[in-house]
């Protein structure tokens, strides 16, 4: 017979049998009556389809098979306790391993927020992927990442399936304001209450197709009937904010990634009306797959305590012109 079909109890016994040397010893280690024994090394020889102990007198000698049965045996053993020991480290939220997808806006408020909880629970390592909304979903469907961080619902990246069988689970982490910024000296910097068919006057830096921003800027021209005097198309946020650095023209940009720019004065943020466009940061997992302890913590931490300091220095930043 495979060997395959042997289970753990019987690898068990002969292991205990083997050490201990009789049976009646191994029945005592393993508070299982002799007969019991017994029927577990004569159901282990049947499926290795050879004797597993030669009987000399009173003490048993592994055969062959036995001493190959027992190194299997031993192996399943030492591999279980590692098991033990790694399902051990995975039930603790201060330990285990954090995998972690989120969009590139999101490497502006994700480190100081891994930083913080990472000084909380110092024993979680990170692995992070940085990839579009579309390649976010399908990893955390796949299981490849626990926990997306995105700006906003993954539904348009995942198809048009009805509710019920969406299997993502969105949590609104915090807001994620958008405002149209410009270089110092442009000459609507300092004015208030600019109306945004003003704009059309403008250059403007877009990003890709297929960017949730863009989109976001598509719809806010369309919704003003803005027909901005040229289009010039980036990709990234970081080569968007650097065109408009460049003067090439105006652009609308998610205020998480400029806080530096905008502390440094080395871009300003314009005062057009209907603006900031207000959108939010979602925490995406899996409905349906077990969310390991150290994601677990995570997302606890990003939906309280990271929540209100992002929200807070996002006041903060927009509390200016």
């Amino acid at each position: 017979m495979d060997p395959r079909h042997l289970s753990l109890r019987q690898l068990e016994v002969l292991k205990a049998v083997a050490e201990t040397g009789t049976m009646a010893r191994a029945s005592q280690r393993l508070f299982m009556t002799g007969p019991a024994i017994t029927q577990q090394i004569q159901q282990l020889e049947k499926v290795l389809g050879a004797p597993a102990f030669d009987r000399i007198g009173r003490r048993l000698r592994l055969t062959a098979a036995g001493e190959r049965a027992l190194a299997a045996a031993i192996d399943v053993h030492t591999r279980l306790g590692v098991l033990a020991k790694e399902m051990d480290a995975l039930r603790k939220r201060d330990d285990g391993t954090l995998h972690l997808g989120i969009l590139a806006t999101g490497t502006h408020i994700l480190p100081p927020l891994l930083a913080e909880f990472r000084r909380l629970a110092p024993g979680i390592a990170v692995h992070m992927a940085v990839s579009t909304r579309a390649e976010l979903a399908r990893r955390v469907l796949d299981g490849e990442v626990d926990l997306a961080l995105m700006g906003r619902g993954p539904e348009s990246a995942v198809g048009r399936a009805a509710a019920q069988d969406d299997p993502l689970t969105r949590e609104p982490f915090a807001t994620n304001p958008h405002v149209i910024i410009a270089w110092p000296g442009h000459p609507l910097v300092g004015e208030r209450g600019i109306a945004p068919i003003e704009l059309r006057h403008e250059s403007v830096v877009q990003r890709e197709p297929g960017s949730g921003t863009r989109a976001m800027l598509d719809t806010f021209l369309t919704m003003h009937r803005i027909v901005p005097r040229e289009h010039v198309t980036v990709s990234g946020n970081e080569m968007a904010k650097h065109a408009v650095m460049c003067q090439l023209g105006i652009s609308l940009t998610s205020a998480h990634t400029l806080f530096l720019e905008l502390k440094t004065g080395a871009l300003v943020r314009l005062d057009v009306d209907h603006t900031p466009i207000i959108r939010t940061w979602y925490v995406v997992h899996h409905s349906e797959r077990w969310l390991p302890p150290a994601a677990a913590a995570f997302r606890d931490y990003l939906l309280n305590d990271g929540a209100r300091k992002v929200e807070a220095e996002t006041q903060a930043l927009l509390s200016g012109p």
